[in-house]
């Protein structure tokens, strides 16, 4: 008998009012979800009835070593032992590097992004569950200061962008993936979140002008790669 998918999310966001990513997932889920905020001090206690995991993106940085960071780095670490499929996006794509294989493979970037970002698939994305329907180049929507380098060896490297090598990744041992950008984020969204990002880090006004993509082009990739995800059991 199939397990009943019943997605559970770590919603890493810090201010709700500016960031509320689990509104942007839950809007492609045809199954139950449950959202928890680990910032405030909110955990599932029972593991056990959850199908999938999705680790959000946050305002924090994965470089930080608050105590709810450390506490969802070990909850990722145990389902990703069990096998649960595991899916991170941003700086729950960061974070769930960092659970399974060490903070030494995350980084701040040289080079952020922000805006629209083109993401090319290596040849070998068509031997993934994730990524086998959908086509090369996409774009999505960018914003993150951290990234996830070097790759470690037991994680694999599906696709890059202009500005970031290890745009979506797949660990070798499970299905674990991580995918830098926001593709759950539309248009619209992405140029509030870009505008409230400006007025909340003016010290950082040049460099996140510097690497803004400003065309806005999205591929709309969010219900396929839930889809897909999903499908995985």
């Amino acid at each position: 008998m199939k397990r009943e998918k019943r997605i559970l999310v770590i919603d890493n966001s810090v201010d709700p009012a500016v960031y509320r990513p689990v509104e942007h997932w839950r809007t492609n889920m045809t199954c139950e979800v449950e959202a928890y905020r680990p910032a405030d001090e909110d955990v599932p206690r029972d593991l056990s009835r959850f199908s999938h995991l999705i680790v959000t993106g946050s305002e924090a940085t994965v470089m930080g070593d608050d105590e709810w960071i450390l506490r969802t780095c070990d909850l990722i670490r145990e389902l990703a032992m069990e096998k649960m499929p595991i899916f991170g996006s941003c700086f729950g794509h960061q974070m769930i590097v960092r659970a399974i294989s060490g903070k030494q493979f995350v980084r701040r970037s040289p080079t952020p992004e922000f805006g629209w970002v083109e993401v090319a698939f290596r040849p070998n994305h068509l031997n993934d569950p994730l990524l086998v329907d959908l086509h090369s180049p996409l774009f999505t929507y960018a914003v993150h200061f951290d990234e996830v380098y070097p790759l470690p060896k037991d994680w694999e490297r599906l696709a890059t962008s202009k500005r970031c090598e290890n745009a979506i990744i797949k660990w070798r041992h499970g299905s674990v993936w991580g995918v830098q950008h926001h593709p759950e984020i539309g248009i619209e969204e992405g140029a509030a979140l870009y505008s409230a990002i400006l007025d909340g880090s003016p010290e950082r006004m040049e460099m996140i002008k510097a690497g803004y993509e400003s065309q806005p082009r999205d591929s709309l990739v969010t219900p396929a790669l839930m889809k897909a995800f999903l499908s995985v059991e």
